[in-house]
C-alpha cells in the first residue's frame, strides 16, 4: 500500500484585513509574493540608505499592497485609481502613516504561528 502525504493549500484562508486612510477603505489582506520580495530587499539595503530614501521606500511598497481603495459601486470601481507615494505623503500626518505601514506591513513582519494552518484532527 503506498502511503500519500496530500495537502491543499488552495484552501488556506487569510484572515481580512481592512485599513481607512482618509476616507478611504484598502483591503490589506493578501500581500503577493513579489511585494514580499520587494519588502525583504528593501529590509536588507534600509540601513545603508538615507532615512528619507528610506521611508520614501516604504511608503511605495505600501502604497504598491494596497493599490485601489474598496469601492460599493461598479461604476465607481471603473474609474478608481491606485493610490501611490506622492498620495500617501499628502493625505496623511507623519503619526497616521507610521501606523498605516506598521498596518499594512504587519504580515511580513510577524513569525507565523506553529500549527496555525494545520487542519485540526
Amino acid at each position: 500500500m503506498e502511503n500519500k502525504i496530500f495537502k491543499d493549500f488552495d484552501k488556506l484562508i487569510i484572515e481580512k484585513r481592512i485599513a481607512k486612510l482618509a476616507g478611504l477603505e484598502f483591503d490589506v489582506s493578501l500581500v503577493s509574493t513579489r511585494q514580499a520580495l520587494k519588502y525583504v530587499k528593501f529590509r536588507d539595503e534600509a540601513l545603508t540608505m538615507s532615512g528619507e530614501a528610506a521611508l520614501k521606500k516604504m511608503v511605495s511598497i505600501v502604497a504598491e499592497i494596497c493599490d485601489k481603495p474598496l469601492v460599493k459601486s461598479r461604476f465607481k470601481k471603473l474609474f478608481s485609481r491606485s493610490i501611490d507615494e506622492k498620495w500617501l505623503i499628502e493625505n496623511t500626518n507623519y503619526e497616521q502613516l507610521q501606523a498605516f505601514i506598521d498596518f499594512v506591513l504587519e504580515p511580513l513582519m510577524a513569525k507565523p504561528e506553529e500549527g496555525k494552518s494545520e487542519k485540526k484532527k
